[in-house]
């Protein structure tokens, strides 16, 4: 049997705080249809095993990862040198 679970329940199991849960609602990781629904009148309920799944695939591609980079955020440029010059890439 499925278990549903609301946004609070869903962030105490994880570990995160529920404003956490719904950036990542917002940010597309948890997608509306596969990971939650939202019946009328009432707020997200999160089947749990889907949940569980983006878990087990999120910590694969984590692990698959040999890149030692760091993360940068989106906005971040890198600059290269042009003629002994600092420039923007652009």
């Amino acid at each position: 049997m499925d278990e549903y679970l609301i946004i609070a329940e869903v962030a105490t199991r994880l570990k995160l705080t529920p404003k956490t849960v719904k950036n990542k609602m917002a940010a597309g990781a948890f997608r509306l249809g596969v990971h939650y629904f939202r019946p009328p009148g009432m707020q997200a309920r999160f089947k749990w095993s889907a949940v569980v799944s983006w878990l087990e695939q999120s910590q694969e591609q984590g692990s698959e990862s040999d890149d030692d980079s760091i993360p940068m955020p989106r906005s971040y440029r890198l600059r290269k040198p042009c003629n002994g010059k600092v420039s923007i890439a652009s």
